[in-house]
């Protein structure tokens, strides 16, 4: 990343886990229509296997960022990482959110539930977006670009989110009713910071190619 870019700032690289608490109040009816699939054990083991994930993906190297004590902690949460991925090679630079929890709350949380409350809003998207996983599957994700209301910063904020329960990344219209019964659920967001004079530096999708077939064969493990 050239010294003219901006960097991602700890405020920026919350934006889209720091809605979690006020929607829990959201998920209560799922979690009474879900409790049929309540496994502890299940929750657990998908939990420790966000942990597994690497620090070093090709030429990408993380350091982790801790969350902002307001987001934690989060009931029904039950494992997350964050992360800044920095490209030794192009520079690129993005942020890293995987979250593991109960069906009912991992479900009910878009991304624009946070950054509305961060004083960004939606520019454009979202759009759907697909990506290879190097076999015969393939992977798809939301994208939108969010812009901070009313001020003379002109920088913008891309979101990539998308839900698996086994590192297989979709975006269905109705993700609570998709993924209800499940006895867990992940949620993946990769952001970066895109500045003034253009939206098309592909530091996500770079990133994502290289890392979501790799986060699959993490997550996806009995």
């Amino acid at each position: 990343m050239t010294e003219s870019e901006p960097s991602l700032s700890r405020r920026d690289f919350a934006l889209c886990t720091g809605g979690l608490l006020g929607l829990l109040g959201a998920g209560g009816a799922d979690v009474a229509l879900s409790y049929r699939a309540h496994d502890p054990a299940a929750l657990a083991a998908a939990a420790a296997r966000v942990e597994f994930i690497p620090d070093q993906i090709g030429n990408w190297t993380a350091n982790s960022t801790p969350p902002d004590g307001r987001m934690i902690p989060a009931p029904g949460i039950a494992g997350r990482i964050d992360r800044t991925y920095r490209n030794s090679v192009s520079g690129y630079e993005v942020s890293l959110t995987v979250l593991c929890g109960t069906s009912s709350l991992i479900s009910n949380h878009p991304p624009d539930a946070c950054i509305d409350d961060a004083g960004y809003e939606l520019s454009s998207g979202p759009t759907v977006v697909a990506f290879n996983d190097g076999g015969d599957d393939q992977f798809t994700l939301n994208r939108a670009l969010f812009r901070i209301s009313g001020s003379s910063l002109s920088d913008a904020i891309r979101v990539f989110w998308g839900w698996s329960d086994n590192g297989v990344w979709t975006v269905p219209a109705n993700p609570r009713l998709a993924f209800r019964g499940l006895p867990f659920l992940y949620k993946l967001y990769v952001t970066d910071r895109t500045p003034s004079h253009t939206d098309d530096i592909p530091q996500s999708e770079s990133f994502l190619e290289d890392a979501l077939p790799e986060i699959r064969r993490r997550l996806d493990q009995p």
